[in-house]
This record gives structure tokens, sequence and C-alpha cells, in this order.
């Protein structure tokens, strides 16, 4: 259990006093006010819990612990307060900012019982993220491969989206990434239900008949329900939820699950216009531009990375038995008679791979074209 805590108070005899009460037992370190606490919280990183007395000079405790959630959402914070802060102080605590509110002065004994409660809940919450990040990701990624067999553009999408996504959520550091992950994927995991005869008119929004348009209108639900019956992913239904909210209705929240609907949205429409064909350009000017559509500074993410994309790829037309992990197709890859096995902008990866060269070895021929163009990471130097 990380046992890494950070106390912070103005007044120098409280300091010696967490010295001397705190340090056999965690690994303590101490600042003198707010604006020391941030620098060193920054600085020494790691922490589990962070202590400090509401009252300071500068900047209140409540404050403190507020920028410092920001920065880690899974530290635990637990605040000092005398009566004459008690009001402010409760504030902070139902804002969820401050796990816990200790009255000054606090005895010893107290103080670390209550340390060590917080040191417990912080483990809670980094075995419940690696749970959902780990355990549950995993089983997404086995829901996507069965995706990549049985309806492989859905998967191709699926597979654009989620790197999309994840590339503009990191570079906005949004918290708790994972949920734009698995809802990538769940944003195309009920098309797998859609017969095959009709796969490429839906997903290329041809004409299509009423009956077909009445199924593909209950997708989300039923999606909804898949997810329903999954526990731990609640956020990610309500960031599918909220996909078709326009950004000048949206309303931010605590949790960013608002921001994370706004990135996937982009990267949805992004790749159905890239998809029929459109120039990267033209789409990237189309979506800037529709301001009450989409997040400026999500637009403004996506065209900053697809620059650094460009400049990282080249792209070469191999031979089938030449394709490998961490290349990625520029073409359908189609049998001779026309089935698709892989869409265009599918990574390449261990089970793709399988996939490929067991279609190849089960005909005397080749069923593949000769070559098919990939973009291929540059080396580099």
């Amino acid at each position: 259990m990380n046992n890494k805590i950070l106390c912070v108070d103005d007044e120098e005899s409280i300091l010696r006093g967490f010295q001397l009460n705190l340090r056999k037992d965690f690994e303590l370190h101490i600042a003198a006010n707010g604006r020391e606490g941030l620098e060193v919280f920054n600085q020494e990183k790691g922490f589990a819990l962070v202590l400090s007395d509401m009252r300071m000079p500068e900047m209140d405790g409540a404050t403190m612990l507020s920028k410092i959630k920001a920065i880690d959402p899974e530290v635990v914070t637990v605040l000092l307060t005398g009566h004459t802060d008690f009001e402010s102080a409760m504030a902070a605590v139902n804002e969820g900012n401050v796990f816990r509110m200790l009255s000054k002065p606090c005895p010893p004994d107290t103080l670390i019982k209550v340390l060590k409660d917080g040191l417990a809940q912080h483990d809670l919450i980094i075995s419940k993220r690696i749970l959902l990040d780990q355990t549950l990701r995993g089983a997404v990624d086995a829901l996507a491969q069965s995706l990549s067999t049985a309806k492989p553009l859905f998967f191709g999408r699926a597979q654009r989206i989620r790197r999309i996504a994840k590339e503009i959520g990191e570079k906005l550091k949004i918290p708790n990434i994972w949920r734009i992950d698995v809802a990538a994927v769940f944003s195309q995991l009920a098309y797998i239900s859609i017969p095959e005869t009709v796969s490429e008119d839906v997903y290329h929004n041809r004409k299509l008949s009423a009956e077909v348009k009445e199924m593909v209108k209950k997708l989300p639900e039923d999606t909804k329900k898949i997810i329903q019956k999954i526990p731990g992913l609640e956020e990610v239904g309500e960031i599918l939820n909220k996909l078709d909210i326009q950004y000048r209705f949206e309303t931010p929240d605590s949790e960013g699950l608002r921001l994370s609907a706004s990135i996937l949205k982009v990267a949805l429409d992004y790749d159905y216009y890239e998809q029929q064909g459109h120039e990267k350009s033209l789409i990237l000017q189309t979506l800037a531009s529709r301001t009450n559509e989409y997040d400026p500074t999500i637009t403004e993410s996506l065209s900053e990375l697809l620059l650094i994309s460009e400049q990282s790829y080249q792209l070469e037309e191999i031979s089938i038995k030449k394709l490998d992990i961490g290349m990625r197709l520029a073409q359908d890859l189609r049998l001779a008679d026309g089935f698709l096995v892989a869409s265009s902008g599918a990574d390449i990866d261990r089970q793709l791979l399988k996939v490929i060269r067991n279609y190849d070895s089960c005909y005397e021929e080749s069923p593949f074209p000769n070559k098919i163009q990939v973009t291929v990471p540059l080396l580099k130097v």
C-alpha cells in the first residue's frame, strides 16, 4: 500500500507535531502554505493522501486541495478545520474534494486512524481503476475481436475511432480515458446484429428499406441494454447517451463525461466523412467551422494529431505475406470474390494477422490481391 502523504500547515509547531507523530507510520512530506504544498505535490509526485489546514494565508486549504484533485483525481484529501471555518470546509466536503474533515486540535491517535483510513480508500480507488483499466478493457477487446470477423467494416471503424479518440483524450489529459476507449467499441458493437446482406449499405449510409432503417434506429437502445448488464460501465453508457447533444447545448460536468462524448462524436464524424472519400483537409475545415456542433478545442487537437500522424507513417505497397503487426491497412482487404476480410484503416494486430493467415492457408493460391497498400511506421533516427 502506498503510504506517501503530504501535510500542509502554516504553523511551524503543527508541522513539528506532524513530524513527531506521523513519520513512523507514513512516508511524510510537509509544506508551510498552500502554494508550497502545490509545489511539493508536483515535484515529489506519487502521493496517496494530502492533509491540509483550512485557514492559511494566500490560499486556503480547501482551494489547494481542489487544485490538487484537479491534478490527480485519485489522491485522497483530508481537511483540518477550526469552528470558524466549519461552513466553508463542509462545502468542500460536499463538493467531493475532501474525503474526511477533522476538527482542530486533533488527537494524534484520531489523526493516525483517519490517515490510515484514507490510505485504504486510496488503495481501493487504485484497485478499482486497475480492474476497470485491465480486466474490463480486456473483456471489451475480446468483444472487439469477435466484431473483427463478424463485421469487419464496423470493426475497422471501431479501431479507427478508438485510436483517434484515445489520442485526443491523451492530448487533452482527460481523466479515466478508458471510458472513451470502451465507449468507442460499444458504439459499433450492436451492428453485429445487422444481416450481412445490408451491412455495407448501412455502413455507407446508402438508401435503405423502411425495415432496415427501423432496425438501425433501435441499435442505440440495444447497446444500452448490453451496457446495463455490465457493472462498472454506467459512465460509458452516459457518454454514448450524450453523443447526439450538440456542443452549444452541452453542460460541463465534473466527471468529464460531456467532454468524452464530444471527443467520441468528433472521431465518429471524422471517420464517417473520411470513409466517404472526402479529403482530410476539407473534413477538418468542415468540423472546425461548425462550432455549434463540435468543441473547437477537440477539432484543433484532431488537426494537430493528424499532422503528426502523417509525419510518422509512410505509404507502401506490399504482398500479403509481408503484412506485419504495427502496419495499418490503407485500403479494404478483400478475397478474390469480393468478400471483405478487413476494412481500410484497420490496424494489423496479432488477431487480425492470424485471420489473414488462416484465409491464405485455406486456398491453393492466395485469395488476396498480389499487393495491398498499407501505412508503415517510420523508423525514428
